[in-house]
This record gives structure tokens, sequence and C-alpha cells, in this order.
């Protein structure tokens, strides 16, 4: 180096034309001014082109233009050459990579920044030495000329780091074969092999060791420096003693191989495992020594048994046991648990303590307060000092009777595997305790390595989508249920299922017998809990202002007693069943008020605490929402129910979603079905697939089974103003009201005539009995006369009240139905037909219409039907002889209208009208009249029509009718 620096400099200006002339000095000049870095290779080069210039003038005495062009292509590739060599230079120079350039002897002549960094003030030093014991195969590299690669260790002044040493020649400044150098950092390679699950070393071609990894250093004992110092035979022993070495076998075998050994770790124990190698190539068909990797055979034992668990089991608590026998092969304890924490990781619970001590695990949630979560985001996280640990780290359960008996129970030393779930946050844990074992890293890598995670991963979120799909069931079987007791027993099984609490009982608010009554109540597994024994027939009750249930139902709240003998905190708690300890009650509102109150128990303490409150609101709230529904439900069917018209509820598009029983009479099980499909005609269909508020439309339906009926009803649309666009729907048949109406009319008629007739009549039948016991004493004959006038009068004021009464007969009604076009003619001849022969002979029938054709009136048949009907009746009744004729005269008068006259001969009425001085023909004729139907129900009837009534002198009638202009329809 010092003769390099002694070379004249281009920049110094130390240079002269003769000193250019030999292949030395121009080598010298160009290398030694790049090395420099204060040039360029274009300036470095432009003496030479100088030169050449130069000697072109002077030897052959070209001009400068001449020699412009005989120099422009050579100057133009020394340009782009320049431009490309300066670019790699610079990348080389300021790369992270470390990079030198070294002379023929070995001696680093030229070293990158990076290079210093890592080994500083090793210019001119013997490259090769850096390397330790693989300087020989660096040297050998070297003289190689050629590119080679190879792992090896370099010593820094940290410490020993393993690198890729690639090499390649490159001549020095005095032309004779150098080389170049790349060191490449094996880091990332050394973090995959500290990843592994297996230990993994090594080894050059005589057996010593030349890498280990994490593993390998936690298995053998020895730190990664002191085995670096030692042959492999020191740490792998044949597996049966006496043998022969396995290394010269190993390193003989081409593909790689597989066997077994006992390892040798630094406490002495014999360890059989499970090993497998391969030939280390550090270049094409170069071996370099062994990679070997190895593992415990219990180790490799459990693995194998525990990739097969989730295949075997289906329940995750069979998978946290299966898993945890597993672990007992490969790490020692004597008590195992397994649980999870709540969202915020502040409480967790054990969901598996396996084995099973002989105490009782007495508590369901513990706190976990910050100091635990340091403790376990720090990885360190085994203690061989239990007592100390909680008191230092959780002295709030100190007293707890677990920990209490876990100390007793001489529990020293503790293992604990923390498991994250997505988002970083602890999920679960796993702990492994300890009487004589202690726990160490190695025992943490090791349980790491077994690869427990995923398998108490999948068992916690089996057990999460097991309470997920159970919740989802009780809230279905909730809807369904078909009274509140079932109900209440669907809650107390359901819930002790879903949460996995020990008892539920369902307790009804009865507020008429001020008592709180046991519905239903289901316990896991302890029978001391029910309330109840199982030979008790008897109700179980409570005051409602007694107890903890009296409490919660007076602060409307979820209580939590986390130890029921705590008299000051437990709400005045009663004792009903021996194991109860800890308890919760979930009031359950319907409707705003408190109906139904759920009661936890649990033989630990603290068994409601943390996430049992947040998971009990959770729960309240579901259930408020199904009874909520529940309760509306039965509102609007009872509702519906209630309504007499036929009521269907429509959804945005038109389809029946919704129909109360008289719907389901008219239109079958049409629920789904598009309720425009019953229209009958197409504007009927159109009016009901609209939407909007619309009252007494005339729409006929098609109903039943082919062939379909059609049935005349009146609507009404409104909209539920909801938020989804639904419509109701009321339909009134109107055959179907005109029916209800006549048999309302009836027996509101018939009770009536009944109440007011039967009083009088009965005087009336008192009174005529007491006249005929006088008939036979004649000394009373002047009492018998009083008595029948009484007896008369009585009569009398009964005639008096069916006529009022018979006032309002059905016809009188205003009718329902839509009016129709019939021929009145017809209608008439029709009557007369259905009379009786002699009276059908006693009537005159003229009809003075010339040219015979229909005469339409619209209205109602029967209607008028009945008033022809009544008026013949009430005439032929008034004939005194069967001589006597009633004469009918059918005549159309102007303006358009029909007259058809009824009348009795003038003899008739003449010898009908009772003589004034005689009561018993006054009482014959007032007989009649009342015989026949009362003259207003067929006027009543007429004007219904529009047309009028006109009484002939007591002789007869005269109806008087519009007829239509409209041609009959087709």
């Amino acid at each position: 180096m010092e003769e390099l620096r002694a070379t004249p400099s281009l920049v110094s200006g130390d240079w002269g034309p003769g000193l250019l002339m030999s292949e030395e000095s121009i080598r010298r000049h160009v290398i030694g001014a790049l090395r420099s870095r204060q040039t360029s290779l274009t300036t470095a080069l432009q003496p030479l082109v100088n030169e050449q210039a130069r000697m072109l003038v002077s030897e052959f005495g070209f001009d400068a233009q001449t020699v412009g062009k005989i120099l422009q292509s050579q100057n133009t590739m020394l340009s782009v050459l320049s431009d490309r060599y300066d670019a790699l230079d610079e990348a080389a120079h300021y790369s992270e990579i470390p990079f030198v350039e070294l002379a023929n002897d070995g001696r680093i002549v030229y070293s990158n920044a990076a290079f210093d960094k890592l080994i500083p003030g090793r210019r001119g030093a013997p490259f090769s030495g850096l390397f330790g014991s693989r300087a020989a195969d660096v040297c050998m590299a070297l003289r190689a000329n050629h590119n080679t690669s190879l792992r090896a260790d370099i010593q820094t002044d940290e410490a020993v780091r393993q690198v890729r040493v690639e090499i390649g020649p490159l001549r020095d400044e005095d032309g004779m074969q150098g080389n170049y150098a790349l060191l490449l950092d094996q880091s990332a390679e050394q973090s995959r092999l500290d990843a592994l699950q297996d230990g993994v070393l090594r080894t050059d071609l005589t057996g010593k060791i030349r890498f280990a990894n994490e593993r390998a250093v936690q298995v053998l004992g020895f730190s990664e420096s002191e085995l670096k110092e030692m042959s492999l035979s020191l740490v792998f022993g044949p597996e049966d003693e006496g043998a022969t070495d396995p290394f010269a076998e190993w390193i003989t075998e081409q593909t790689g191989f597989s066997s077994f050994v006992k390892l040798r770790p630094k406490d002495g124990r014999s360890v059989l495992a499970r090993v497998s190698g391969t030939p280390y190539m550090e270049a094409p068909n170069s071996s370099a020594g062994l990679l070997v990797l190895f593992a415990p055979l219990a180790e490799d034992r459990a693995r194998r048994e525990l990739k097969t668990i989730l295949a075997e089991h289906d329940d995750p608590q069979k998978i946290i046991e299966a898993t945890l026998q597993v672990i007992g092969k490969v790490i020692p304890f004597e008590m195992s648990t397994f649980g999870v924490y709540n969202d915020l990781s502040d409480y967790w619970r054990a969901v598996t303590v396996f084995p099973r001590p002989s105490w009782e695990w007495s508590t369901r949630w513990f706190k976990v307060p910050p100091g635990v979560i340091d403790w376990l985001e720090q990885g360190k996280t085994w203690d061989n000092n239990l007592a100390a640990f909680v008191e230092r780290l959780n002295p709030e359960e100190m007293d707890n009777p677990v920990s209490k008996a876990i100390i007793a129970d001489e529990f020293e030393s503790m293992l604990v595997l923390p498991i994250r779930k997505a988002g970083g946050r602890f999920g679960s844990s796993l702990a492994l305790l300890s009487r004589k074992h202690k726990y160490t890293a190695s025992d943490l890598r090791t349980l790491q390595n077994l690869g427990v995670e995923e398998i108490l991963q999948a068992a916690d979120a089996a057990m999460e989508h097991a309470q997920a799909r159970a919740l989802r069931k009780l809230k279905d079987d909730l809807n369904k249920a078909a009274s509140a007791r079932a109900i209440a027993e669907l809650l107390a099984k359901g819930t002790t299922k879903c949460l996995g609490w020990e008892y539920v009982g369902v307790f009804r608010v009865d507020r008429r017998r001020s008592k709180f009554v046991l519905v239903a109540e289901h316990v896991k597994n302890d029978r001391n809990l029910l309330v109840k024994a199982p030979d008790r027939k008897a109700e179980y009750t409570q005051e409602l202002s007694s107890g903890m249930l009296g409490s919660c139902l007076a602060e409307r709240d979820i209580l939590v007693v986390p130890d029921i003998s705590d008299t000051e905190r437990n709400y005045g708690f009663i004792k009903t069943a021996p194991d109860q300890r800890s308890a919760m009650t979930v009031p359950l509102f319907v409707n705003g008020k408190i109906e139904l109150i759920l009661d936890m128990e649990s033989s630990e303490l603290n068994a409601f605490r943390g996430p049992d409150r947040d998971a009990a609101s959770g729960l309240a709230a579901d259930c408020e929402q199904i009874f909520a529904a529940r309760w509306h439900e039965a509102i609007e069917h009872a509702l519906m129910d209630r309504i007499e018209q036929a009521a269907v509820i429509v959804d945005a598009v038109g389809t029946i979603c919704h129909m109360n029983g008289a719907a389901e009479n008219i239109f079958g099980q049409a629920r789904d079905k598009k309720l425009a499909s019953f229209g009958a005609r197409n504007e009927d269909s159109m009016q009901l697939s609209e939407c909007g508020i619309q009252h007494r439309l005339h729409i006929h339906l098609t109903i039943g089974d082919a062939p379909r009926t059609e049935l005349t009803t009146l609507a009404n649309r409104e909209p539920l103003n909801d938020d989804y666009g639904h419509q109701l729907w009321l339909f009134t048949s109107l055959a179907d009201q005109s029916r209800e109406s006549d048999w309302g009319y009836l027996e509101e008629t018939v009770t009536a005539v009944a109440r007011e007739t039967r009083a009088p009549l009965l005087m009336a039948d008192g009174l005529l009995r007491g006249a005929a016991s006088l008939l036979s004493k004649p000394d009373l004959m002047r009492n018998c006369a009083g008595l029948l006038e009484q007896a008369a009068n009585h009569l009398l004021r009964a005639d008096l009240t069916f006529e009022r009464l018979s006032e309002r007969l059905t016809v009188q009604q205003t009718p329902q139905e839509v009016p129709e076009l019939f021929d009145v003619v017809d209608v008439l001849y029709h009557e007369v037909e259905g009379l009786p022969v002699e009276d059908r002979d006693a009537i005159n029938l003229v009809d003075e219409i010339a040219t015979r054709r229909p005469l339409w009136v619209k209205g109602w048949t029967k209607r008028l039907s009945f008033a022809f009907r009544s008026a013949l009746s009430s005439l032929l009744l008034l004939r005194i002889t069967p001589n006597d004729r009633l004469t009918v005269t059918i005549a159309e008068r102007p303006p358009h209208h029909l007259s058809v006259s009824m009348r009795l001969p003038a003899t008739s009425v003449d010898t009908l009208a009772p003589s004034a001085a005689d009561p018993i023909e006054q009482s014959q004729h007032r007989a009649r009249q009342m015989a026949s139907i009362a003259i207003e129900a067929i006027r009543k009837a007429a004007e219904q029509h529009d047309g009028t009534l006109v009484e002939l002198d007591g002789a007869g009638f005269e109806f008087n009718l519009p007829l239509c202009a409209q041609e009959a329809p087709v």
C-alpha cells in the first residue's frame, strides 16, 4: 500500500510524458487515480489520450483536425465505458455490502465503507486471515481464478458473524492475478434456521461444528460459541453403546441419511433423538461438510401425536385434555390448566383443569392485573416461586381459595404459554404447574415448538362457535315457544348450555299474589344447586319484597353476589340449596315491566365476575327483543282476529304476507300470492295492485278452485306507515253483510218483541183466567165484565208494541249490495206465479203494455219482490168471499214510469169496514191489519227504487216505479 501511495499522482501533476510510455506505468496511473476516488475514469484516461494525440502530431505530422477525426470513435467509446464504470464504482463504494480488492498476494488493497465499518483498519492485511479455521478454504478460492462462493464465519470486533463470501478474479495494479470479494450477510438465513422446531448443526469436512441454531443451543445446553469449538462426536453419540462414531459414515453419504443417536447435552443426560442430514454443498459437486437436523425422540413423537388430535376428536374439551396428555410426555407437570381471557384481558377463567386436583377448584373468574399482562408480553413466562409471583403481581388473589389451595398443595413452579388472537390481544393461555421441576427457557421453547398453539386455538374457536350456535338455536326456540312455561324451560336449559353456568332458574313475577314463582330450573351437573327437590311437587314461591330477587325487582338491574356468605353485600340472598356460593340475577322486561327474573347460581366463588355480567346483559337484551316481538305479534293476532272484516296485509309489491281468519275463509291459503291475482276483472286487479288510502271500493273477487266463484266486496285500503311499504286491506262481502244484518235485526227484533209483549200478554192471561172463574158466580158478573175490559186493554198494548217494532224490518234498512238491472214485470209475474193456486185464481191480471219487452228497473230484485209479495198477500187476506177478486193492472205511464195497481172491489171494502158499536168486529179488523205486513215496509221498498206507493182508499195499492233507459246487460 505504501508503494502505491509513493507512485506519482495525476492530480498533483507529478506525471510527465515519459512516465506514460510503459504498460506498467499506465496501469499504475489509471488504478491509482481511480482508487483515490478524486477523479472519474474519463479524467484518469485523459493523459493517455493527450499522449496519443501528441504522438500522432509529432511522429506522423497530422494536423489537429485530422487527429480529432482519428480519435473521435475512440473518445466516444471511452466516454460510454467511463459513465458505466463510474456508476458501478459509486454503487460499490457506497453499498451496504462489504467489498474489497485483493492484490496477488491476498492483501486488502481497497475496501469500501461497509467493509471498514464491519472490520475497521484492515487495509494491507491478509484477507484469508479474517476467517479463522476456514482461512485455507479462502486461500484456495483466491487461487482458483474463477468465481467461488462459500460460507464462513468472520471475526469482527463485536462477535463472530456468519457470511457468504463471493470471490472472483480481478488483476491488480501490477497486472498480476488479484481478486475482489463480497461479504453477504447470512443473518436472514440464520433467522430462518433459528425458527425451525428442530435443532440444526453444520459441520466442516472434519466434523467440527461451524453453525448451530437456537434450538440446537437450547436442546444441547451449550452456548453457540462453545458448540463452534466442538466436534460433532462430542454431542452426538451412537444409539448403541460401543458403536463407532457415526460421522465417518455420514460424511460419505451422497444423498442424505436418517438415523437415531443419543444426544450428550451439557447437563450430562442422555437423550434419544432422531437425526437426519445431507451433504452441505458450497459449490457444484463440492461438499463442505454436513447439514444435520435433530430432535429429541420424545418431542418428535409428541408432535406426531398432536397432528392427529383434531382429526380424532370433535369435542373441544376432549381436544384440550388430549393435548395436555401429550405435553406431559415431554415437559413434566403435576397439574395443568387451559383458560380464556375476556375481551379486555383483565379476567381469566379456567376451561380445563387436568388432571383434576383433590381439592375443589372453586373460583370461576380470576382478576388479571396489568402487571401480569406486562409479564406475559415480555416473553419470559415461567416462574419457579409461585407464592412470591402471586404476591408480587396479583396480590388481590392471595386470599382466593384456589390460590391458597395451589400453594398449600406445594406447587412451586409455573410455565405459561400465552396464545394471542387476531389483533394481538391475549385470547387464552396454557399453564403447567409442578412441585419439583424447575422450568426454564428451554421448556418454554419446547412447548412452543410442539405446535400446541394452533390446536388450542382451534379448540377455543370451536367452543366459541358452539356457544354462538347454541345461542342462535335458543333464540329460534324462544321465538317458536308455544307458552310462557315453554319459554321458561328453554331459558333455564338453554342458558346453562350456551354460557356454561351451573344453574339457571326462571322466576315469574306474580303481582296478583305478590310472589315470585319458580317456573323452571336446570342444573348442569351439581344437583345440590336445585331449589326444588326432585320429589317436591308443590311450587316454590318467594315474597316480592324479599331476598336477592326482591332487590333485583326494586333496582331493575343485574345484580351479582361473588360470595353469598358476605351478608353486607349479598342483597339479602336467601339460601335455598346447599352448594350455593355465588349468584347473579337478571331482570327480563316485557313491555317495560319486569315479568321474569333469571336466577344464576354456582358452587364456585366469583362465578359471575368479569364478562359473565356482560354476557347476561346481552342475553337479557336478546330476550327482551324476542318477548317484545311475541307481545306485539300476540296483540296483532288478537286485533286482526277480532276484526269481522277480511283483513289482508300485503307488502310493497302486493304480495300477501298476513291474513286474519275472516280473510282465510275468503282467500284460502293465499300467503305469498299476489293479491291482484284474485281480481275478477282487469279493473279489479288494477285496484288491488295500487297503494295509498282508498275507501269504499267495489271490488269483484274470484275465489276458490276451478270453477272459481265470484264475490262482490266493499274494500278499504290504507298504508301501515311502516318502513317497508306494507298496506292493509279490509274486505266486506256484501252478501255476507246483508245476511249478517238480517240475522242481527231478526235476533234484535225477536228479543225486543218477546221482552216488550210478554208482560201485557201475561197480564191479559191472568185477567181472562180470573174472568172465567167468575162466570160460575152470578153475583160477581159485573166484576167479570171489568176484568175482560182490562184484558182487552193489555192485549191492545201488546198489539201496538208489535206494530211499532215491525217497522224495523230488514227491508227498511239501507241496502249494502250493489244495485242491478232487472225486468220489473218478470219480478211481478214471478211473485204472482208463486202464490197458492186459490190465491192465484183470485187475481185478475190486466197487462196494458201494448208491446211486450223488458222494462228495466235498477235496484234490488229481492227487495221489490218482497214489496210485491207483501202487497198481494195483505190484499188477498181482506177478501170476504171466494168470489172476491183482486185486480192487478200493469201500465206504462209518462215520463217513462211503470204503474202497478192492486185493487179489491169496493163492496168487499165496505163489508170489511167494522161497526163502531161492535167491539168484536173492531178487534177482527185490527187482527187482519196486524196479520199483514205494515204498509210502511212496502212503501220503504218502493222508495228504495226511487218510486212511490199510494194507498187506494183502503182497497188497494199503486206502485209507481221509474224505468231505466239503458239497454239490458249482455
